[in-house]
């Protein structure tokens, strides 16, 4: 579902920084919101993964501030987003009706989910696009709903909150080491 750059560079251009997005979220919202994001500093091993970053990229996420999950995989963007300074430009859109138009583009699965993220190399091409909840997610979600029925292979992780973080952190690796070795972008940085 990836959608060009001519359609997402004006959304881009739209679109609020972490900060400024949390700060319009009623104060409920907002306290989720930083508790998240306040649970989830990179540890030291995280840190070094953001710290080998070189491309730099553009992040756009189409998410609601009233979400859990949204508030999760954000808070999770805003970390990995500060570590790797300079190098990530990241950016919320709220879903509702001034992006309608926006969600309808990037229904998932017949519907309007989120959040749904995308990750652009610098230039706005887009490289990937994850949406809804994570792998971890869906399996604590099927756990609870369908119980031993469920045929989850994975055990539960220790804590499920750093355990988004991680893989929210994995995809944004994937798309720097898609990014870092692409002949298009390698023309460009002439490495």
């Amino acid at each position: 579902m990836l959608l060009s750059k001519e359609t997402l560079g004006p959304w881009f251009e739209q679109a609020a920084s972490f900060q400024t997005f949390v700060a319009g979220a009623d104060p409920g919202h907002q306290s989720v919101w930083a508790e998240r994001f306040d649970r989830l500093e990179l540890n030291d091993e995280q840190q070094a993964v953001v710290q080998r970053f070189e491309r730099p990229m553009q992040v756009l996420c189409l998410t609601g501030r009233w979400c859990g999950d949204c508030a999760l995989q954000g808070a999770a963007l805003g970390r990995i987003a500060l570590a790797a300074g300079e190098l990530i430009d990241l950016r919320f859109l709220e879903r509702g009706e001034t992006t309608a138009e926006l969600a309808v583009a990037c229904m998932i699965n017949a519907g309007m989910r989120v959040p749904v993220t995308f990750l652009m190399a610098q230039d706005g091409h887009p490289a990937a696009c994850l949406g809804d909840r994570t792998l971890s997610r869906w399996r604590s979600m099927a756990r609870k709903a369908l119980g031993a029925d469920a045929n989850v292979s994975a055990p539960a992780p220790e804590d499920p909150v750093r355990a988004v973080l991680q893989e929210v952190l994995d995809e944004v690796e994937r798309v720097q080491w898609l990014l870092r070795l692409s002949p298009r972008l390698r023309a460009m940085h002439g490495d």
